[in-house]
Protein backbone atom coordinates (compact mmCIF):
# COMPACT_ATOMS: atom_id res chain seq x y z
CA UNK A 1 0.00 0.00 0.00
CA UNK A 2 1.02 3.27 -0.59
CA UNK A 3 2.30 4.94 2.42
CA UNK A 4 1.92 8.66 1.37
CA UNK A 5 -1.33 10.57 2.88
CA UNK A 6 -1.18 8.19 6.40
CA UNK A 7 0.22 10.58 9.71
CA UNK A 8 1.40 8.96 12.51
CA UNK A 9 -0.61 12.16 14.75
CA UNK A 10 -3.66 10.93 16.01
CA UNK A 11 -6.07 14.12 16.76
CA UNK A 12 -7.57 14.03 20.05
CA UNK A 13 -11.06 13.57 18.49
CA UNK A 14 -10.03 10.34 16.66
CA UNK A 15 -9.11 9.38 19.90
CA UNK A 16 -12.86 10.27 21.17
CA UNK A 17 -14.41 8.33 18.19
CA UNK A 18 -12.36 5.41 18.36
CA UNK A 19 -12.79 4.79 22.54
CA UNK A 20 -16.39 5.23 22.23
CA UNK A 21 -17.70 3.44 19.43
CA UNK A 22 -16.90 0.13 17.47
CA UNK A 23 -14.98 -2.58 18.28
CA UNK A 24 -11.54 -1.47 20.26
CA UNK A 25 -14.06 0.64 22.51
CA UNK A 26 -15.26 -2.80 23.85
CA UNK A 27 -11.70 -4.07 24.70
CA UNK A 28 -9.57 -3.78 27.12
CA UNK A 29 -8.27 0.05 27.74
CA UNK A 30 -4.28 -2.02 27.66
CA UNK A 31 -4.98 -2.98 24.13
CA UNK A 32 -6.87 -0.08 22.97
CA UNK A 33 -3.69 1.97 24.22
CA UNK A 34 -1.51 -1.05 22.08
CA UNK A 35 -3.20 -0.28 19.01
CA UNK A 36 -3.21 2.71 19.15
CA UNK A 37 0.27 3.37 19.31
CA UNK A 38 0.35 1.03 15.89
CA UNK A 39 -2.18 3.15 14.40
CA UNK A 40 -1.68 5.86 11.82
CA UNK A 41 -4.37 8.81 10.02
CA UNK A 42 -5.75 9.39 7.02
CA UNK A 43 -8.23 11.59 4.86
CA UNK A 44 -10.06 9.74 2.22
CA UNK A 45 -12.04 11.87 -0.79
CA UNK A 46 -15.53 11.03 -1.40
CA UNK A 47 -15.49 8.23 -4.03
CA UNK A 48 -11.47 7.44 -3.36
CA UNK A 49 -11.23 3.91 -2.85
CA UNK A 50 -9.87 2.22 0.57
CA UNK A 51 -8.92 -1.06 -1.22
CA UNK A 52 -10.09 -3.15 -3.95
CA UNK A 53 -11.22 -6.49 -4.02
CA UNK A 54 -8.36 -9.42 -4.65
CA UNK A 55 -5.57 -6.09 -3.69
CA UNK A 56 -3.23 -7.46 -0.80
CA UNK A 57 -4.24 -7.34 2.87
CA UNK A 58 -2.13 -4.96 4.09
CA UNK A 59 -3.62 -4.01 7.87
CA UNK A 60 -7.22 -2.82 9.35
CA UNK A 61 -9.19 0.12 8.85
CA UNK A 62 -11.55 2.22 11.34
CA UNK A 63 -13.79 4.72 10.16
CA UNK A 64 -13.59 7.69 12.25
CA UNK A 65 -15.65 10.05 10.40
CA UNK A 66 -17.69 10.12 6.84
CA UNK A 67 -18.92 6.47 5.84
CA UNK A 68 -17.74 3.54 3.57
CA UNK A 69 -19.43 0.99 1.05
CA UNK A 70 -18.67 -2.54 0.56
CA UNK A 71 -19.18 -4.07 -2.68
CA UNK A 72 -18.96 -7.58 -3.73
CA UNK A 73 -17.97 -8.91 -7.40
CA UNK A 74 -20.44 -11.12 -8.94
CA UNK A 75 -19.73 -13.85 -11.22
CA UNK A 76 -19.85 -11.48 -14.39
CA UNK A 77 -17.44 -9.33 -12.92
CA UNK A 78 -19.95 -6.58 -11.74
CA UNK A 79 -20.05 -5.09 -8.62
CA UNK A 80 -22.66 -5.16 -6.20
CA UNK A 81 -23.45 -2.98 -3.33
CA UNK A 82 -23.23 -4.97 0.06
CA UNK A 83 -23.27 -3.06 2.95
CA UNK A 84 -22.55 0.54 3.91
CA UNK A 85 -20.81 1.32 7.51
CA UNK A 86 -20.06 5.08 9.40
CA UNK A 87 -18.51 6.00 12.46
CA UNK A 88 -17.21 2.91 14.59
CA UNK A 89 -16.53 0.26 11.60
CA UNK A 90 -13.33 -1.95 12.13
CA UNK A 91 -12.86 -3.86 8.22
CA UNK A 92 -10.23 -5.56 7.05
CA UNK A 93 -9.94 -8.38 9.62
CA UNK A 94 -10.58 -11.22 7.76
CA UNK A 95 -8.07 -11.19 5.17
CA UNK A 96 -5.29 -9.63 6.82
CA UNK A 97 -5.25 -12.24 9.55
CA UNK A 98 -5.49 -15.35 7.21
CA UNK A 99 -2.99 -13.26 5.10
CA UNK A 100 -5.42 -13.57 2.06
CA UNK A 101 -6.15 -10.75 -0.40
CA UNK A 102 -8.85 -8.20 -0.06
CA UNK A 103 -12.74 -10.18 -0.71
CA UNK A 104 -14.07 -7.25 -1.13
CA UNK A 105 -13.92 -3.32 -2.37
CA UNK A 106 -14.18 -0.31 0.35
CA UNK A 107 -15.02 2.98 -0.92
CA UNK A 108 -15.49 6.23 0.74
CA UNK A 109 -18.87 7.61 0.07
CA UNK A 110 -18.01 10.69 1.87
CA UNK A 111 -15.35 12.79 2.73
CA UNK A 112 -13.66 10.09 5.38
CA UNK A 113 -11.37 10.02 8.13
CA UNK A 114 -9.99 6.85 8.68
CA UNK A 115 -7.22 5.01 11.16
CA UNK A 116 -4.92 2.49 9.81
CA UNK A 117 -3.19 -0.53 12.04
CA UNK A 118 -0.64 -1.91 9.45
CA UNK A 119 -0.84 -5.65 9.89
CA UNK A 120 2.98 -6.13 10.14
CA UNK A 121 3.15 -3.95 13.08
CA UNK A 122 -0.16 -6.55 14.50
CA UNK A 123 1.76 -9.88 13.55
CA UNK A 124 4.80 -8.49 16.27
CA UNK A 125 2.14 -7.44 18.78
CA UNK A 126 0.39 -10.87 19.32
CA UNK A 127 3.78 -12.85 18.69
CA UNK A 128 4.58 -10.56 21.76
CA UNK A 129 1.13 -11.24 23.52
CA UNK A 130 -0.19 -13.99 21.98
CA UNK A 131 -3.53 -13.85 23.89
CA UNK A 132 -4.36 -10.76 22.07
CA UNK A 133 -5.60 -13.20 18.86
CA UNK A 134 -8.82 -13.95 20.97
CA UNK A 135 -9.81 -10.26 20.80
CA UNK A 136 -9.12 -9.72 17.02
CA UNK A 137 -11.26 -12.81 16.40
CA UNK A 138 -14.06 -11.12 18.61
CA UNK A 139 -14.07 -8.27 15.79
CA UNK A 140 -14.28 -10.94 13.14
CA UNK A 141 -17.39 -12.55 14.92
CA UNK A 142 -18.83 -9.29 15.08
CA UNK A 143 -18.51 -8.72 11.18
CA UNK A 144 -19.83 -12.11 10.57
CA UNK A 145 -22.90 -11.44 12.22
CA UNK A 146 -23.00 -8.47 9.98
CA UNK A 147 -22.63 -10.48 6.99
CA UNK A 148 -24.97 -13.30 7.93
CA UNK A 149 -28.03 -10.99 8.77
CA UNK A 150 -27.21 -9.01 5.35
CA UNK A 151 -27.31 -12.43 3.69
CA UNK A 152 -30.79 -13.05 5.88
CA UNK A 153 -32.53 -9.48 4.78
CA UNK A 154 -31.65 -10.11 1.23
CA UNK A 155 -33.45 -13.61 0.76
CA UNK A 156 -36.55 -12.35 1.67
CA UNK A 157 -38.49 -12.42 -1.43
CA UNK A 158 -40.62 -8.93 -0.79
CA UNK A 159 -38.51 -6.06 -2.09
CA UNK A 160 -40.67 -4.08 0.27
CA UNK A 161 -39.81 -5.86 3.44
CA UNK A 162 -35.87 -6.01 2.37
CA UNK A 163 -36.00 -2.61 2.16
CA UNK A 164 -37.82 -1.98 5.74
CA UNK A 165 -35.42 -4.18 7.43
CA UNK A 166 -32.57 -2.55 5.38
CA UNK A 167 -33.27 0.49 6.82
CA UNK A 168 -33.52 -0.74 10.29
CA UNK A 169 -30.20 -1.73 10.25
CA UNK A 170 -29.26 1.91 8.88
CA UNK A 171 -30.95 3.49 11.66
CA UNK A 172 -29.31 1.25 14.34
CA UNK A 173 -26.03 2.48 12.78
CA UNK A 174 -26.27 6.03 14.10
CA UNK A 175 -26.04 7.64 17.17
CA UNK A 176 -29.23 8.13 18.12
CA UNK A 177 -32.41 6.20 16.59
CA UNK A 178 -34.35 7.91 14.10
CA UNK A 179 -31.50 10.29 13.13
CA UNK A 180 -30.98 11.30 9.33
CA UNK A 181 -29.32 8.64 7.52
CA UNK A 182 -27.26 10.34 4.79
CA UNK A 183 -27.52 7.67 1.62
CA UNK A 184 -28.90 8.47 -1.64
CA UNK A 185 -31.77 6.22 -3.54
CA UNK A 186 -29.66 5.12 -6.33
CA UNK A 187 -27.52 3.15 -3.28
CA UNK A 188 -30.11 2.20 -1.31
CA UNK A 189 -31.57 0.67 -4.38
CA UNK A 190 -28.11 -1.03 -4.67
CA UNK A 191 -28.14 -2.38 -1.05
CA UNK A 192 -31.76 -4.14 -1.65
CA UNK A 193 -31.82 -5.63 -4.94
CA UNK A 194 -34.11 -3.12 -6.35
CA UNK A 195 -34.45 -0.56 -9.28
CA UNK A 196 -34.81 2.97 -8.31
CA UNK A 197 -38.46 3.37 -9.31
CA UNK A 198 -39.19 0.08 -7.03
CA UNK A 199 -37.43 1.74 -4.43
CA UNK A 200 -39.31 5.23 -5.01
CA UNK A 201 -42.95 3.56 -4.80
CA UNK A 202 -41.53 1.44 -1.68
CA UNK A 203 -40.59 4.66 -0.05
CA UNK A 204 -43.71 6.56 -0.71
CA UNK A 205 -45.19 3.96 0.44
CA UNK A 206 -43.50 4.04 3.90
CA UNK A 207 -43.44 7.77 4.31
CA UNK A 208 -47.38 8.27 3.31
CA UNK A 209 -47.81 6.11 6.32
CA UNK A 210 -46.06 7.85 8.49
CA UNK A 211 -43.01 5.06 8.78
CA UNK A 212 -39.83 7.11 7.84
CA UNK A 213 -39.12 10.53 6.70
CA UNK A 214 -37.09 11.48 3.68
CA UNK A 215 -35.13 14.32 2.34
CA UNK A 216 -32.48 14.89 -0.45
CA UNK A 217 -29.83 12.22 -0.30
CA UNK A 218 -31.76 11.38 3.21
CA UNK A 219 -33.88 9.69 5.03
CA UNK A 220 -34.84 8.36 8.48
CA UNK A 221 -37.07 6.40 10.48
CA UNK A 222 -39.61 7.85 12.59
CA UNK A 223 -41.54 4.18 13.82
CA UNK A 224 -39.20 1.14 14.26
CA UNK A 225 -42.07 -0.81 16.32
CA UNK A 226 -44.25 0.14 13.10
CA UNK A 227 -41.70 -0.84 10.65
CA UNK A 228 -41.21 -3.99 12.59
CA UNK A 229 -44.62 -5.21 12.44
CA UNK A 230 -44.92 -4.35 8.71
CA UNK A 231 -42.01 -7.01 7.98
CA UNK A 232 -44.03 -9.62 10.12
CA UNK A 233 -47.08 -9.19 8.73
Amino acid sequence: MDSSGFSRKLLASDLQVVRSKGWLSRRAPAFQDAILDLALARDFDAGAVLYRYGDPAEGLFFVVSGAVMITVPADDGQESVAHREQAGFWVGDLAALAEETRLVTLVATAPTRTLFVPMDRVAALVEATPRYYREFYALSHENMQTALRILANLAVARADHRLTLRLLHLDEQQGRRGAWIAISQEELAAMVAVSVPTLQRALRRLSEAGLTEHGYGKIRVLDRAALIAFCQA
